[in-house]
């Protein structure tokens, strides 16, 4: 350059805000210490002159592959270039600039492969030569380069110790001293960390400009004063202390907490505070780095969140709860008290979520939440465990008595009408109770006996609470082993149909069979559908055991047509959760075309109860089953609580009155008269009637009295397995009706 620029105006702006030394020692400790810090900087840091490498720091001496910066200085910087970066590099030299835009390039080095950065390049002009500063950070290990800065600052108390002694006996490295404190400040200079240099009490010296894009606060509201994160971190004492040891004991302290900007907006931040010491290791000053974590704590926080919240109630979910019930059940047993869990499912929660959709489901489901919130103490849990339950844990009750009064009080608030998007909903809830240390000791136990209990309410008309009992216990191992058991049953083989036959009392005539789900396993021997077929329901298992069902009578049907029995009318029984599956109408079409059997030859039965369990769902798909031509029938009829307007609602051919009618006929005027009001009342709309459990001749005679079309029962023959029921056709082949027209 034409003339030499003065000390003071080649200093940046915050350089010459210093205070200028008063001695050579007081020169030296600030040389020190900012040098240190370009040492301790994790990048590249880098001054070329004319190309070629003039000084360089040990962390860039390494990203170029080399232990030694003493081997890179006289070299050409161009040597390090990835051919592919030289126009690049020559670009950013031309674009120099601490604020300039950051450049890509690629570094080769010898034994280590390409290593990618982002530099720039600050022009030093008090230089007659062209004379760069090179800042370059790796691209593919910035976190790597974080944890190499910190742990330089642990080794800063020592090197700055040493190379302040060392300044005190060799003045004449004084120039080159003050060339890299210019150097280190522009290095500082362009940190996004916040720097931040304060004496032994934390009274701020300096700081660099990114501390006020960090926390708000300009250099003049902060020189001169306690370093502003004293605050923050002083709420926690036993942060602070902890803070105050390190540095005595090790020169270095980092941390992260929660501080509030000039503007007043919390965020958080990294701390690295070294201690910086004299020449006889007392602190004389400490150096802070302090970067900005909001992003990443908040991310912290909102997956901590999400972990243990449910999203829709804003409920502890399945994971908290379980966390609290072990803890409450560890408070309980040090100060033997007792605790109380609930289990709560809504009833008819279901038919409001699909009638009305999921979006009001989920709104009935969050006002159900608050409602429950409500009837509890503040020390109590109410958790959503999934689905539409809920359970409750009431730790420290004196006793049982309390508990009802709990549980009336949630079933009383679900009772309440919910107004949702315009449109009015009931649900109710049952509750099933269990007591800590009286039912059992374990979390997972007692959430098992509350589910049982829940269910036993369930069971008695819903809307009510049942407490855990040893019976229940029962039932529920009972009900786990057929569960276990039928998890590989259909898979085993195990299953079997048995085949009743059907008899026209007029014609005495074979008019049809009924298939009956059989189930033989190894351990649990025979079992009887009334045991396995509601846990089959409970689990969703009928779906596809049905489906084998309704395939094996249709091959059946087919053998049976093939053996000379042409159109033998099949009967299956199907459940209300067969029904409400979206694709159960084209599984039977599709049974029915890989066997080849007409649809005339089908019926399938269900009972009322369950008929009018899902009557929206259940009048759709027996429409299409039955404008397909299957027959169906009303099983069990005289049991529900149904209208006899719904017959003329469903597509019902065949009534079949319930057993429990049947067995009494003869003895009883009541159901005698009963079975005489169904019989014509089914005549009258023009549904054959058939009597299950007929077992006698008194029975069969008094049924053709009244006009009963047919009969099902022990007294014409029991269920029979396949092959028998086959000798039992040919047998009766003289019976044998075609019932393949529309009867």
């Amino acid at each position: 350059m034409a003339g030499s620029v003065p000390t003071q105006a080649r200093k940046p702006a915050w350089a010459r805000a210093l205070p200028e030394p008063a001695s050579i020692a007081t020169q030296s400790e600030l040389n020190g210490w900012e040098r240190e810090v370009v040492n301790a900087v994790p990048d590249l840091i880098c001054v070329i002159e004319d190309g070629n490498i003039l000084s360089i720091n040990a962390s860039g001496a390494s990203m170029l592959g080399y232990r030694s910066t003493s081997r890179l200085c006289g070299r050409s910087f161009n040597d390090f270039l990835h051919p592919e970066s030289v126009g690049a590099f020559a670009r950013m030299l031309r674009s120099d600039g601490a604020d300039g835009p950051l450049h890509r390039i690629r570094l080769k080095r010898p034994r280590r492969g390409v290593l990618e950065v982002e530099a720039r390049a600050v022009a030093v002009e008090d230089q007659t030569a062209a004379r760069y500063i090179i800042h370059a950070q790796d691209c593919a290990d910035r976190r790597q380069a974080e944890d190499d800065m910190r742990r330089a600052y642990d080794a800063l108390e020592e090197r700055v110790a040493e190379r302040v002694r060392a300044l005190n006996t060799e003045t004449a490295e004084r120039r080159r001293a003050e060339t890299e404190l210019l150097l280190a400040g522009k290095v500082i200079h362009s940190l996004t960390e916040a720097v931040i240099i304060a004496d032994t009490d934390f009274i701020v010296t300096t700081v660099n400009p990114a501390f006020q894009q960090v926390s708000g606060y300009a250099s003049r509201d902060v020189i001169g004063r306690k370093a502003p994160f004293l605050e923050a971190l002083g709420a926690d004492r036993a942060a602070l202390t902890a803070m105050r040891r390190a540095l005595r004991a090790t020169g270095h302290w980092e941390g992260e907490i929660w501080s509030t900007r000039k503007g007043g907006e919390r965020y958080a931040e990294h701390l690295s505070i070294s201690a910086i010491t004299d020449e006889n290791g007392d602190i004389r000053q400490h150096a802070v780095v302090i970067t900005d974590v909001t992003k990443r704590r908040e991310d912290e926080e909102r997956i901590r969140y999400q972990a243990n919240y449910d999203a829709l109630t804003g409920l502890p979910n399945r994971a908290l709860f379980f966390d609290r019930l072990n803890q409450s059940i560890g408070a309980m047993k040090r100060g033997g008290k007792r605790l109380a869990l609930m289990f709560i499912d809504l009833d008819g929660f279901k038919l409001v979520n699909d009638t009305l959709g999921h979006e009001v489901g989920d709104l009935l489901l969050k006002e159900a939440s608050e409602r429950l919130v409500d009837c509890v103490r503040p020390g109590d849990t109410v958790a959503r465990f999934g689905g539409d339950e809920f359970t409750v844990i009431v730790p420290d009750i004196d006793g049982p008595s309390t508990i009802p009064l709990i549980a009336q009080r949630l079933i009383d608030a679900l009772n309440e009408p919910f107004h949702l998007k315009g449109h009015e909903s009931f649900v109710s809830g049952s509750v099933g109770i269990t007591l800590y240390p009286d039912d059992g000791a374990r979390a997972t136990d007692l959430l098992r006996n509350a589910d049982a209990a829940m269910y036993r309410a369930k069971e008695q008309g819903k809307a009510t609470f049942h407490f855990y009992t040893t019976d229940i216990n029962r039932e529920v191992k009972e009900r786990l082993a057929l569960k276990n058991g039928l998890n590989k049953a259909l898979e085993r083989g195990e299953f079997s149909l048995h085949y009743q036959p059907k008899l026209e009392i007029a014609s005495g005539r074979i008019t049809g069979v009924e298939a009956l789900m059989r189930w033989n396993n190894d351990a649990l021997g025979m079992v009887s559908p009334v045991r396995f077929i509601p846990v089959m329901e409970e689990s969703g298992m009928v779906v596809e055991v049905g489906e084998w069902a309704l395939r094996t009578a249709c091959e059946q049907h087919l053998a049976w047509a093939k053996a000379g029995f042409p159109g033998l009318r099949v009967a299956v029984n199907l459940s209300a959760r067969q029904l409400r599956e979206p694709r159960f109408v084209d599984m039977v079409k599709q049974v029915l075309r890989d066997t080849g059997v007409d649809p005339s030859g089908l019926k399938v039965e269900i009972t009322e109860s369950m008929l009018m369990s899902d009557a929206e769902s259940a009048v759709v798909a027996l429409t299409d089953l039955h404008d397909l031509g299957i027959h169906v029938a009303m099983d069990d009829f005289g049991t529900g609580y149904s209208s006899l307007s719904y017959l003329k609602r469903f597509p019902i051919d065949t009534i079949k009155i319930d057993r429990s009618f049947v067995a009494d006929i003869t003895t009883n005027s009541d159901d005698a008269e009963i079975i005489r009001t169904i019989i014509t009342m089914g005549h009258t709309l023009n549904r054959r009637v058939v009597a299950e459990g007929v077992e006698t001749g008194e029975q069969c005679d008094l049924l053709a009295e009244y006009r009963c079309d047919e009969i099902q029962g022990y007294v014409f023959s029991p269920p029979l397995p396949a092959d028998r029921a086959t000798r039992f056709l040919k047998d009766n082949r003289t019976r044998f009706a075609d019932v393949s027209g529309p009867r």
